[in-house]
Order: C-alpha cells, then structure tokens, then sequence
C-alpha cells in the first residue's frame, strides 16, 4: 500500500468565530506536485500555514508517514523535512548566495564555520537543481528569478521531503517560469514532494500531477490533472465558468456625453458609461499614458522618430484641464489603479481605513475621522471586501482584497473616470470575476473606464471598444463586435489598421 508522506484529515479552523476551515481532507504522497487553488479566502493559506506549523487547527489530525504528528510550532514541521517558499522571500540581501542557503546553520570544523565546505554544498545544490549562480556573490546582485532558486536551494539543503511554493511564478516572467518548473521536475524526479498553490491555472495543468480545489473553506474537488479540465477547474472555484460571468459583465452602457479626451501625439476619448480597452505588446506605452494621464509622469513622450510633436492635451468633461501633479488630476475625477499595486497603490502597513482615505475626507490641515470611517465602511460594504475590520494591515490581505481597496479609495474620493492598469494582474480567478463584475458596474453607473491589460480575452469580454498602441501610438481601434485576438495582435505587432 501506497503510504501518503503528509494527510491532513478533517481539518478545521476558525478566526474570530468566521470559519476558515471546515472538513478538509487533503493528502500528499511521495515524489508528487500536488496542486491547491481555490479563490482569494478560500482557505489555502490557512492550511498551509496549518501544515507548516505557523498555525493550529481546532478539530482534525495531521499524519506524517500514517502517524499522527503535533506541530506546535514551525521547527516542529522543519524537523519533519517540510519547508514553506513564500511568495515574499526571505533572504538576506547583504549576505552571499551560500550564506543564505546555509543560514542559521553553517557547516562547522571545530566550531568555526566551514566556508569552503559551504560553498562546495551550496554549488552542489544549484547543480542538482538545474542552474548555475556563484555562491560567492550577494544575493542584492541577483535577479528575482536567481532569488528564487536560493530559496529553494535553502529547502532542499535542508533536505526536504516536503517543499510548499505559494505563488512561485508571481513574479516571473515566463522564460525564468519555465526554469523553475525544469527545478521542480528535477525535484520530483529525486523524490521531493511538493505543494504548488498558484492562481495561474495554465501552470497548474503544466506542472502538478493532481490538483484539490477549496473553496469557502471547504475541499470541492480533488483529481488527477490529467482528468480534470480548465473549465471544470474554473466552475469548482466560482460555482460558474469564468467566460460566462465575463460575458454576463459586458452589458454596453456607454453614453454620449464625452468624459475623457486626449488631443495630439495621441489622440482618443472615452465617454461617460464607457469601457475602452487599451491593447499592446510590452513596451507599447499602456503604462505611460495611464501614468501620465494622472501626472504620474511629469512629462509624455515629446518626440517621435518621424518628426517632433507637441504634448497631448487632456480636457475631461469638455473642459481643458492642466494636470500637472497627480493632485490635481484627483480634483479633476480621474483615479489610477497602478499594475503594482503594491509598490504604487497601497501603503502596505497601513489600515484598509488608511488606504481608503487616502485621497478623500479632508479639509486644510484637519482630517474629518467620523466622515472617513462612515465612506470606509460604505465601499467595503458595497465592494464586498473581506476584512476583519477597518484596522486591519492591507499587507495581510490578498491580491484580489488589496485590489478592491484600491477601488475603494477612489470610488470615495468620487473618481469619475478610471485609469486601470492591468486590474487583476496577480489575483485568481475568482476574484477576476468579482473584479470584472464591478469594472461594469462602475461604467453602468456612468463612470469611464479606460483599462490596460495583456489579457485579451479580458479586453474583448468587457471593453466596449479597444485602442491598440504600438511604439508608444495609436496603431487602431476596434469596436467590441469586431475585435478578436488576431486583429488585437496584428495591430499591436505594427500591422495596418
């Protein structure tokens, strides 16, 4: 009989009196990429955190090797051979790659640390991993995907059976992607079992062998990945296949009345209830002129290869206006949600309150509190974000949570029209659905929406029309009835409109 390493058997837990867990049942066996996703709250990181030993459960077991295990705290699971990849790495920038992957626990002679035999470990391991980093040199020096590699090169050093990756590709991009997954394989091929948790559901068919689905906290579905397709794994996430709650999003409830226009190098106008998708390959300018848009950049491009060209200018409700700090684009209606909502969107340890009052509910010098609390408390309401209260860190939420707090902030500060960049970059999908879900209920409210985004299947679900740039210009427009991903593509690779 085929003995599972880690079975964890009717787990449950809960926080405050919300239940977070309720039933799980989910195992691991040996030499297996198990795959666990489930929507933002749905669970997995509670459980993971269960299985690593941050937190404990109220009811249920956890068996290691068929025998009932008390993990009371992380070096308990760390003794077992089980070892957590954050999505936040923890490494030390000033120390060397060997440091990192032997921190805490130097190989010794005599009682002073072995550097040569450390080192020798250290490139041993990268070997066996599929790469080459010099152990010598800082981790400061390295890319986020060679970060990465030291990270896992840190759990197997430790000779982990068991390695957790939440969200490992996050932010990769595929090329280094793709070199993580030969890691994983060359793992599995050793015997390594491995959690992979991903809200990427491409990669999940690439590199897991079976895959379980939670959602509101519970196990819905647990198969082999070969059996499963990307439809099903949808519908067991959400309830619903994600095309359809797409589709049911985009209504058209633009009006005639102009919110947003731009005259000059570049030139387009997005009207009141209106979605305008903006498409282009990387580097076509997306980020830029949402940026610059909201003063976000003090000046645009200026100058084309063909010949020199004034500024654009913006008038927003027909009037001429000069934006010339992002302040002054706020006072103006306009909103930015950022591609990064961490670097750019969010003061990560502040409050959800915080963050929602950034930029409304005050006046001169003084801070209207009961007002900001009352408007907090409305879109948190309104928007359905899960928080445990108003005081609750937004670095403790999840993507999709920490997106909606974005929204929230200028939906309070009576934004008008909304610059979207790249809105559900990073977040799964059932929070994608929710998100496109109030995209629209924002146009149909009379808002414009001018969004970026790579995926296209997003922009042609939901835009009403969709402008394509190429090296920092319009290259087309396509209507929604007429836009497809080939034309999408031809257009943002130069072709003509």
């Amino acid at each position: 009989m085929n003995v599972p390493l880690l079975e964890v058997r009717n787990i449950s837990k809960s926080f405050g009196g919300i239940r977070v867990l309720e039933a799980v049942t989910f195992d691991l066996r040996r030499g297996e990429v198990h795959a666990l996703v489930g929507e933002n709250g749905a669970g997995k990181s509670t459980l993971m955190n269960i299985v690593s030993g941050v937190v404990r459960p109220d009811a249920g077991e956890v068996l290691w090797e068929n025998r009932p295990v008390r993990l009371e705290g992380p070096r308990d699971a760390q003794a077992l051979g089980i070892s957590f990849v954050h999505q936040e790495l923890a490494l030390v920038p000033q120390l060397s790659v060997a440091e990192n992957v032997f921190l805490g626990r130097h190989p010794a002679t005599h009682g002073f640390v072995n550097y040569r035999e450390m080192h020798e470990r250290t490139r041993q391991v990268l070997g066996d991993l599929g790469r080459e980093i010099e152990s010598r040199r800082p981790v400061a020096e390295l890319s986020l995907a060679e970060r990465q590699l030291v990270e896992i090169a840190r759990a197997v050093a430790f000779e982990s059976r068991l390695i957790i990756m939440d969200e490992a590709t996050a932010p990769l991009a595929d090329h280094d992607a793709e070199a993580l997954f030969r890691s994983i394989r060359l793992l599995r091929a050793r015997g390594v079992s491995l959690i992979y948790i991903s809200h990427r559901l491409k990669e999940i068919f690439e590199i897991s062998d079976r895959v379980t689905v939670l959602r509101d906290g519970k196990r819905v579905l647990t198969q082999p990945t070969s059996e499963v397709t990307h439809e099903e794994l949808v519908r067991a996430m959400i309830g619903m296949e994600l095309k359809k709650r797409l589709e049911s999003a985009a209504s058209g409830s633009a009006r005639s009345e102009e919110a947003l226009r731009i005259e000059g190098s570049i030139s387009l106008a997005v009207h009141c209830g209106e979605i305008v998708g903006l498409a282009g390959l990387a580097g076509a300018g997306r980020t830029r002129l949402l940026e610059w848009l909201f003063a976000a950049r003090r000046a645009y491009w200026k100058m084309t290869r063909e010949n020199a060209r004034p500024a654009s200018e913006v008038f927003v409700g027909g009037r001429r206006v000069r934006l010339r700090t992002p302040v002054d684009a706020v006072r103006n209606g306009l909103a930015l949600v950022p591609d990064d909502r961490k670097t750019k969107g969010l003061v990560l340890g502040a409050s959800v309150l915080q963050n929602i009052a950034l930029s409304s509910g005050r006046t001169r010098f003084f801070i209207r509190r009961a007002q900001e609390e009352q408007a907090a408390q409305q879109w948190v309401g309104a928007l359905r974000i899960k928080v445990a209260g108003l005081s609750q860190p937004v670095v403790h939420l999840s993507g999709g949570t920490q997106q909606k707090v974005v929204l929230a902030r200028w939906l309070a500060a009576g934004a008008r029209v909304f610059l979207l960049d790249e809105p559900t970059r990073g977040i799964d999908v059932g929070a994608k659905a929710e998100i496109y879900d109030m995209i629209r209920t924002l146009a149909a409210g009379g808002a414009a929406v001018l969004m970026a985004s790579s995926e296209l299947e997003e922009l042609t679900g939901l835009a009403d029309r969709i402008v394509v740039m190429h090296r920092g210009r319009i290259a087309g427009e396509l209507a929604r009835a007429e836009a497809t991903e080939e034309k999408i593509m031809h257009l943002a690779t130069g072709g003509d409109n």
